[in-house]
């Protein structure tokens, strides 16, 4: 095989794996617009969903002190009653007495438990206006999210087509070059991806930049062995020796 069949092998390779790489980031993670749109309204529903949570919880805490509130004010009324029962006159001022003593200890319970209650109302009408505002997605919203969704999937079907191409490609060069050659590659690829073999620019490499010897670009441009940069170490070749790349 020839170095400047090798080269040209190895600049459609390290092309397509590129493109395949492109290909696989396009199908596996949604355009960045798409991922705004996404990351929005789950930002949105998470927030309902924190929100929905408390609410539950003071809609629960309210039920409960309004049972307990309720179980104290029939208590006091109950002694109150009594109070109001005794007629025994002799009797009357020490019943009194501890029937007052008893409705004011009810009576500190029961203040506390009912400002409580004040507060969890207000917190519910918080959480529910919060909420109905974290509801609403405007027509323009949930439109622009949809048709970001389907523009992806439509990229993403065809972009599956033509990841199939370029894998069958792949299988192709690969059997053309050889192992010899792909085992070559494959030393360049893991070392100096995505750009293992790169043109030079005039007398200087285009990756890293670095003039080159002038005896080295002469050697690039023979093609009579794989030549590589003494900065980067990457292999050159002369574009204008492979006018006809894929």
């Amino acid at each position: 095989m020839s170095v400047r069949h090798k080269l040209a092998g190895f600049v459609a390779l390290q092309q397509l794996l590129t493109r395949r790489a492109a290909l696989v980031r396009q199908r596996d993670l949604p355009p960045e617009e798409l991922a705004r749109l996404r990351a929005l309204h789950d930002e949105r529903q998470g927030a309902q969903q924190e929100h929905g949570r408390a609410r539950e919880a003071l809609l629960a805490e309210q039920v409960a002190l309004e049972a307990e509130i309720a179980a104290l004010q029939e208590e006091r009324e109950h002694f109150r009653r009594q109070k109001a029962q005794v007629t025994n006159m002799r009797q009357l001022t020490a019943v009194v007495s501890e029937l007052d003593h008893v409705e004011s200890r009810v009576e500190s319970r029961l203040t506390p438990k009912k400002d409580r209650l004040t507060e969890v109302r207000r917190k519910l009408d918080e959480a529910e206006a919060k909420l109905a505002e974290l509801e609403v997605e405007t027509p323009e919203e949930k439109a622009a999210r949809e048709a970001a969704e389907e523009a992806w999937g439509v990229a993403r079907q065809a972009g599956e087509a033509e990841l199939g191409d370029v894998e069958r490609e792949l299988r192709r060069l690969q059997r053309e070059l050889g192992e010899p050659a792909m085992s070559q590659f494959k030393k360049l690829w893991t070392s100096r991806k995505p750009h293992a073999v790169v043109p030079l620019d005039g007398h200087a490499c285009s990756s890293c930049h670095a003039d080159l010897r002038p005896s080295l670009v002469q050697l690039v441009r023979s093609m009579e062995e794989l030549q590589t940069c003494d900065s980067c170490r990457r292999v050159l070749y002369d574009p204008e020796q492979l006018p006809k790349l894929p």
